[in-house]
């Protein structure tokens, strides 16, 4: 592969999450990409399958990649962190949803603050071979009568390349509420 020119674009680029949207990879049938937009142009999911969607605090999800290589062959770590409010039945049953479908693991899709989707634990490569996974899910009730209670789950994966916008029509894959 040889280098190209990177342009700055003069747009927004605003940090953090708006809307997560996570998926038993199981549910998952494909994925189509496309070369010529650089990146997933449909995600299709099995008949009456949705993204659930998870509402974090806010400022409270982080969608972060990490790339190292070792002894020349790169890899890239994947680590999605959101937290949820609240250390109560709801949260917990939610945890214990997302670490029951972890065994299998999981698909995310994330839309960050400047409305660009990103599709997590599916690649080119891989298909959904390498899914996202909990790695740990912490609570705590806070120190401070200010402070709140809440759970952070952080999921990851580790694969070969980037995460690749998502250009499918996401009214579409969420569910209906």
């Amino acid at each position: 592969m040889t280098l190209v020119n990177f342009t700055k674009k003069h747009r927004r680029r605003n940090g953090g999450i708006r809307l997560l949207g996570l998926i038993d990879q199981r549910e998952v049938v494909s994925a189509t990409y496309s070369e010529l937009d650089k990146g997933f142009t449909e995600l299709t999911l099995d008949e009456g399958a949705s993204l659930s969607k998870f509402e974090f605090l806010e400022d409270g999800a982080e969608y972060r990649e990490t790339i190292a290589a070792k002894d020349g062959a790169p890899t890239v770590a994947h680590e999605l962190t959101f937290t949820l409010e609240r250390m109560d039945a709801d949260t917990a049953a939610a945890i214990e949803a997302i670490i029951e479908a972890s065994r299998s693991g999981l698909i995310a899709v994330v839309v960050t603050i400047n409305g660009d989707a990103l599709l997590l634990g599916y690649s080119q490569e891989f298909g959904k071979e390498r899914p996202l996974r909990i790695a740990s899910a912490q609570a705590t009730t806070g120190r401070l009568l200010s402070e709140t209670t809440s759970e952070t789950v952080t999921l990851r994966s580790e694969d070969v390349s980037k995460a690749r916008p998502l250009l499918d029509d996401l009214n579409n894959l969420f569910s209906k509420i």
